[in-house]
């Protein structure tokens, strides 16, 4: 009895160069694939990269926002006492520009106009970030300022302020 293991097969020449052709084929299929997988995957980390940069810069305005706001409600309310306030500016911006809201202010000349017109508008906020140009504003409760609008660049992305409490709002000024 013979074995599989000792028998050739007989197989034609011509089937030999096709499955050559066809493995190239099949390589050349593969590295099309290969390089239109890659690229999706680099699109889609380049896509998650800017996502997350831009969610980390919305988190730093968030963040400057509520330490403003919370430092203004903590200290409202005790009569005479100053406290020190360090702040992280959110990135692009070269300074935060405080305006009176316990009084009515007197805006003076050479003001940013987008300031001006919130201001005259009485849309209430009185907190603006400064690029070039004032970009955003939020209310950061009762505030009273020396000049009416004071306007504190940055050193290193941080403002420090000096918050001083005066019962029903705080006076807030550079430090």
């Amino acid at each position: 009895m013979k074995t599989l293991k000792n028998q050739r097969f007989f197989v034609p020449r011509k089937f030999i160069k096709f499955s050559a052709a066809a493995q190239l084929y099949s390589q050349i299929f593969i590295y099309v694939l290969t390089i239109i997988l890659i690229s999706f995957i680099l699109a889609y980390g380049y896509n998650a990269v800017q996502n997350f940069k831009n969610r980390a810069e919305q988190v730093s305005c968030l963040k400057f926002k509520n330490d403003l706001i919370n430092a203004i409600e903590s200290i409202s309310s005790d009569f005479g006492s100053i406290k020190r306030k360090e702040l992280q500016l959110c990135n692009g911006y070269t300074q935060a520009c405080f305006v009176e809201t316990f009084e009515s202010p007197n805006l003076p000349g050479n003001i940013d106009p987008i300031i001006r017109d919130s201001m005259l508008s009485n849309t209430g906020r009185n907190v603006f970030l400064v690029e070039k140009i004032a970009k955003e504003s939020f209310y950061a409760g009762k505030i009273s300022v020396e000049p009416d609008v004071l306007c504190i660049n940055s050193a290193n992305s941080k403002i420090s302020l000096r918050l001083e409490g005066k019962g029903n709002h705080v006076l807030l000024g550079k430090w």
